[in-house]
């Protein structure tokens, strides 16, 4: 998985600030190790005594996309802590359809290419969900 570290170097490498409210959020998602909605860390953040208005947490949460650090989930609206540093592929994320863990596969991302074409060029990094039952539920 990604160090805190890191999250804060490619912030600094993408010219952009670690600003406090910015921190807070991302070692939150970091520390809880699953995906959570905005409104599961608002709640969770608020159980901490951070008061964040849900547009501040999107907004936040946008800039950690932007970044490259953080990955959302369009089929569960969740966001989750991208645990591999290479950019410009595919991220294959794998959820679970019973228990709803997510496990980002570097292995299988690796295996995929970006398909190169005369008539359509691919934005650098994709997300790739699928969907099955993780080796504890099977």
């Amino acid at each position: 998985m990604i160090s805190k570290t890191q999250l804060i170097s490619k912030c600094l490498e993408s010219g952009r600030i670690a600003t406090p409210q910015r921190m807070i959020i991302i070692d939150e998602l970091f520390s809880s190790g699953k995906n959570l909605s905005a409104y599961d860390l608002k709640d969770s953040l608020k159980d901490k005594g951070h008061s964040f208005n849900i547009s501040t947490i999107y907004r936040v949460l946008d800039f950690w996309i932007d970044v490259g650090v953080v990955h959302k989930m369009d089929s569960s609206n969740t966001y989750l802590v991208c645990n591999d540093s290479h950019t410009d592929h595919f991220h294959v994320l794998l959820q679970c359809t019973n228990c709803k863990s997510v496990e980002e596969s570097c292995q299988l991302s690796a295996q995929l290419s970006l398909p190169e074409s005369n008539k359509f060029i691919v934005n650098g990094s994709q997300t790739v969900e699928l969907n099955g039952l993780c080796k504890k539920c099977q």
